[in-house]
């Protein structure tokens, strides 16, 4: 008796369909967090079955790495090899810490610290604080990522208290410690706490909030919130003294 001709069919990996899974990963990382996240509910989201989520990455634990490292802008998953396989906890932790400080870099802010000449201090603070909330907008998927999932996985926020929180603010405090003592910014407390502010107002206004953005970015909003923000520490402008009673009786609009 002749064995039945059977076609096997590796399933296909369609184009544009990792950029759909890490999408609605992103989405559920961020939203529920790593524990309640299923895959499931990634794949539904992503308009696939359950298991074609498997042929891009090996596990749950692997399609976090590669959500995270994605949102990070890391060549290592440029062009990923599929399904994604997570590395071991240790290179991880190293492969986070190298891209965080790839692209943790604040020009204007590192600048800020290093000039000893303090005229245009509110305008120098306003252009400091315009580079910090464009780098939170770009990174906003991280950041939500390592602020939503602090304890299951730790390596994530560490590494962002260690490269990026830590010397954003050593720094910041350092330049309106500096204004501050030279009379160019209004001492409004202490520049630690200042800067803790500053920073804590940008990712409130800029970063927190659904990942899948209910409503659409406008340009504008990080003006604004960097205007109220430098408002803190703005020098009094000089005002027109208040005219002499007397004076005022005597003008022509009082006869």
């Amino acid at each position: 008796m002749n064995e039945p001709f059977i076609i096997s069919m590796a399933r296909s990996k369609a184009p544009g369909r990792l950029e759909d899974i890490i999408a609605a990963a992103l989405w559920a990382f961020a939203d529920a967090g790593y524990d309640r996240t299923k895959i499931a509910h990634v794949a539904a989201r992503a308009g696939v079955g359950p298991g074609t989520v498997y042929l891009y990455a090996e596990d749950k634990e692997a399609l976090f790495e590669l959500v995270l490292l994605r949102s990070l802008e890391s060549p290592v998953v440029s062009h990923p090899s599929l399904p994604y396989r997570k590395t071991d906890r240790a290179a991880r932790t190293r492969l986070i810490d190298e891209c965080l400080h790839e692209v943790a870099h604040f020009p204007q802010l590192w600048i800020g610290t290093q000039r000893r000449t303090y005229d245009g201090a509110i305008e120098e603070y306003v252009g400091i604080l315009l580079e910090m909330a464009r780098w939170f907008r770009r990174y906003r998927a991280a950041i939500l990522l390592a602020q939503r999932n602090r304890y299951d996985w730790p390596e994530l926020s560490e590494a962002f208290d260690r490269v990026v929180w830590s010397d954003v603010q050593r720094r910041l405090a350092s330049f309106l410690t500096s204004r501050m003592r030279a009379g160019a910014l209004a001492v409004v407390g202490d520049p630690g706490l200042v800067a803790r502010f500053a920073v804590d107002a940008l990712v409130s206004g800029l970063v927190a909030g659904p990942v899948s953005g209910s409503t659409p970015e406008r340009p504008g909003d990080e003006g604004v919130l960097v205007g109220l923000i430098a408002a803190s520490v703005r020098l009094p402008a000089e005002v027109d003294p208040e005219p002499d009673p007397a004076a005022r009786a005597e003008s022509p609009g009082d006869l």
